[in-house]
C-alpha cells in the first residue's frame, strides 16, 4: 500500500460561529457518547464556556463541519449556549479524515473498536501498516490486530462495545471468518448458578476460548487429505498456498503459529468432500470405509468389518509383524468417509474369510456357533421337564381329595409361609412364642415356623393356616382389621365386647402404675425426713 503524507496545514481563523452553522462530521470515528458526561461538560461550560475552540472546515457558506470536538459541540447544545469558538482551517476531505483519525487516537480511554475504525480511515487515504504505526507509536502487529476488529459481525461488535468482551476474546473471534463467528461467540460464555442470580453466564478465560477455537474450529493443513496447491479442486475457492484464510498467510496476526491451520472450516469440508467424489469416481473400485463400529444399509463399511493393513517399509519390517503389517490377497484401498482421518486412503482387507486378517473373527464365529448349538440343547431340554412338571401336578390334582390330607396341608402350609411379609411371619413366631426375646431376623422366624408346621396335626395346621391369613392380609392388598372383624362375625365372636375388656384391662393397668408411683413418692418423701432429723 503507497504511503501518504499530511497536507500541511498553514493558515487558520479563529472565530466564534452560531451553534446553528454546524454540523457533525460523517467521517468521525467516534460512534458512543456517554450522556452523563455530556451533561457535566455541559455543566463545566455553562460555568466557564468552552475553553479549546472546535476544529472545521467550511463546506458550504456560512455552513461548517466539525472535524475535531463533536462532544463539545453536543455538551454547547445541552448547556443551551447559541455560540462556540471554532478554529477555521482549509481542509480536503482526505486531511479531514486524517486529522479526525489522528485525533481520535490521542484521546484518553479509547475503546479499541473506535481505534480500529480510525485506522480504518487511515488505511482508506492509502496509509500503509507502517505509516499509521509510525503516526501513533504502535507497531505493526498493533495496527493489524485492531484492523481486524472491523470484521466483528454487527452483533458482536456490540457486545464488545458494551464490554461483555475482552480485546483478546474479541481479537481471537475477529481472526475467524464471519460464518464462523457466531458459533466462537457463544463458547466464550459458560453457563453457571450461583446463589445470588441463579442460573446466569460467564466469560470463559481468553486461553479457555483459544483452545476451544483450535480444536473445534481450525483445520490443520498438514494433515489435509487433499493436494493443498490443487486450485481446480474447489474453482471458487483456489488453491490453500493463494489462500488469506490460513493462519501462515498473515504472520502479523497470528505470530506464534507453528503450523498452518485453516481458519475457514466449510471451505475446508467443502475440498473434502470433492477428494473423495474425485477418488471415487478416478477408482471405482475403491470402497467407502468408516471409522465409527457397526455398518448401515448402503453406508460406508464399520471399523469392526476391515482390518487397515500398514506394511513396514523396506528394511524396517518387524520380525514378528503382526496381521495388520501383512499383506494379503485381499488387499484394497479404502477411502474414509467420515470422522476426523476423511479423504484419506488407506490400504485394508474388507474380507470376512480372511485368515490373515480375520482369524479371530473366524474364530469368534466358531465360538458362537458352538454356543447357540448348546444353548438350543439346553432350551430344549428345559422345556422337556417343564411340560413334564405339567404333567406331574395334573397327575396330583386329579388324585387329591376333601378333606385335605396332613401332608397336603403341610406342602400348602410351608408354601404359604414362605411368601408370607417377614413383619407377618416374626409377629406369628412371637404368638406360638417360638423365640425367646424379640428376633433379630425374620430368617429366624422362617426356620421356627418351618420346623413348627411338621410338629402339628390336621387341626392345627387348619388354625395355623387361619391366623396366618388373617395377619399377612396385608400383603394382599386388604386391610387386616377388616379381614380380622370379617372371620369374627363368621364365628359369632362379638368384637366390641373383647375390645371393651381390653380398655378395662388397661384402665386398671394405669392405676395399679399410678398408685405404684404415689406409694414411691411417699416412701421417697419420708426417707428425705428422716434424713434431715
Amino acid at each position: 500500500m503507497e504511503t501518504v503524507q499530511d497536507s500541511s496545514v498553514t493558515t487558520s481563523v479563529y472565530r466564534d460561529l452560531p451553534l446553528s452553522q454546524l454540523r457533525e462530521s460523517p467521517t468521525n470515528p467516534r460512534r458512543r457518547y456517554d450522556e452523563a458526561a455530556l451533561k457535566d461538560l455541559a455543566a463545566s461550560i455553562q460555568a466557564q464556556g468552552i475553553l479549546a475552540p472546535l476544529l472545521v472546515r467550511e463546506i458550504e457558506p456560512e455552513c461548517y463541519e466539525v472535524v475535531a470536538g463533536s462532544r463539545r459541540l453536543r455538551a454547547a447544545q445541552i448547556a443551551g449556549i447559541e455560540s462556540v469558538p471554532v478554529r477555521i482551517v482549509p481542509l480536503t476531505d482526505t486531511d479531514a479524515v486524517c486529522c479526525q483519525a489522528i485525533e481520535n487516537l490521542q484521546r484518553e480511554g479509547v475503546h479499541p473498536l473506535e481505534e480500529a475504525r480510525a485506522f480504518q480511515l487511515l488505511a482508506q487515504q492509502r496509509y500503509d501498516l507502517a505509516a499509521i504505526g509510525s503516526k501513533i507509536g504502535k507497531s505493526e502487529k498493533f495496527v493489524a490486530e485492531r484492523l481486524r476488529l472491523i470484521e466483528l459481525i454487527p452483533p458482536i461488535a456490540e457486545a464488545f462495545l458494551n464490554d461483555k468482551l475482552t480485546i483478546g476474546h474479541a481479537l481471537l473471534i475477529a481472526k475467524l471468518p464471519q460464518a464462523q463467528q457466531p458459533e466462537a461467540f457463544t463458547a466464550a460464555f459458560r453457563s453457571v448458578y450461583t446463589t445470588s442470580n441463579g442460573q446466569t453466564s460467564i466469560l470463559v478465560p481468553v486461553r479457555e476460548l483459544a483452545a476451544w477455537i483450535e480444536s473445534n474450529i481450525l483445520m490443520e493443513l498438514s494433515a489435509a487429505p487433499f493436494d493443498r496447491t490443487d486450485a481446480a479442486l474447489a474453482p471458487e475457492a483456489g488453491s490453500c498456498h493463494d489462500c488469506s484464510k490460513r493462519t501462515g498467510a498473515n504472520a502479523l496476526l497470528f505470530p506464534d503459529g507453528s503450523s498452518d491451520q485453516c481458519l475457514d472450516r466449510e471451505c475446508f469440508q467443502a475440498k473434502v468432500t470433492a477428494h473423495v467424489n474425485r477418488s471415487l469416481e478416478a477408482n471405482p473400485r475403491l470402497i467407502q470405509i468408516s471409522t465409527s463400529w457397526g455398518t448401515r444399509n448402503g453406508g460406508p463399511l464399520g471399523r469392526n468389518h476391515y482390518t487397515e493393513i500398514v506394511v513396514p517399509k523396506p528394511g524396517k519390517r518387524a520380525k514378528n509383524p503382526t496381521p495388520a503389517q501383512k499383506k494379503c490377497a485381499h488387499m484394497t484401498q479404502g477411502v474414509v468417509a467420515d470422522g476426523g482421518n476423511r479423504g484419506q486412503i488407506l490400504n485394508v482387507c474388507a474380507e470376512p474369510t480372511c485368515p490373515v486378517h480375520h482369524a479371530d473373527a473366524l474364530e469368534s464365529k466358531t465360538a458362537r456357533e458352538k454356543a447357540r448349538i448348546a444353548q438350543r440343547k439346553e432350551d430344549a431340554k428345559r422345556k422337556l421337564e417343564l411340560v413334564a412338571r405339567q404333567r406331574i401336578l395334573t397327575a396330583i390334582i386329579d388324585k387329591a381329595g376333601a378333606p385335605l390330607k396332613k401332608g397336603d396341608l403341610e406342602t400348602i402350609a410351608t408354601a404359604f409361609l414362605e411368601y408370607l411379609p417377614g413383619d407377618c411371619r416374626t409377629a406369628l413366631a412371637q404368638r406360638h412364642r417360638l423365640e425367646t426375646g424379640k428376633p433379630s431376623a425374620s430368617k429366624d422366624a422362617r426356620s421356627l415356623l418351618a420346623s413348627k408346621v411338621f410338629a402339628l396335626d390336621e387341626l392345627g395346621l387348619c388354625r395355623l393356616l387361619l391366623e396366618a391369613s388373617i395377619l399377612g392380609g396385608a400383603a394382599n392388598g386388604y386391610s387386616r382389621g377388616e379381614r380380622l372383624e370379617a372371620t369374627a362375625k363368621r364365628y359369632r365372636i362379638d368384637s366390641g365386647k373383647i375390645r371393651a375388656s381390653v380398655r378395662a384391662d388397661f384402665e386398671a393397668k394405669r392405676k395399679q402404675q399410678a398408685e405404684r408411683g404415689v406409694g414411691s413418692k411417699r416412701k421417697a418423701k419420708a426417707q428425705k425426713k428422716r434424713a434431715v432429723a
